[in-house]
């Protein structure tokens, strides 16, 4: 009845240099980020080898339902509040599995 939807992705890239996680102040560690960024960048424009770097991508899912789309909401018995179809699909799992 709900089912598992990707929404969004992004590529994230680990970056080697411990030193920005020292310093306390967030402006300046994301400027020191940024400026990583931009050696990162001059770097694969220059077609050079970066082998400590890793990139990976992140997926985030949101749970839907597969009748009218909402996103999963649930009563304090369990039950789905989003449409009729769904709470229908949901009283027929319980079923079988109190007959199951």
């Amino acid at each position: 009845m709900f089912r598992k939807i990707l929404i969004d992705l992004k590529a994230v890239i680990d970056l080697p240099i411990p030193y920005y996680y020292r310093i306390r102040n967030k402006e300046k560690q994301a400027e020191a980020l940024e400026l990583e960024a931009k050696d990162l960048t001059d770097f694969i424009r220059d077609h050079r080898s970066r082998d400590h770097y890793h990139i990976y991508i992140e997926r985030e899912y949101e749970s839907r339902c597969e009748f009218c789309g909402y996103m999963e909401e649930r009563d304090i018995d369990g039950s789905p509040v989003c449409c009729g179809k769904a709470q229908e699909e949901w009283i027929k799992q319980i079923g079988s599995l109190k007959n199951g």
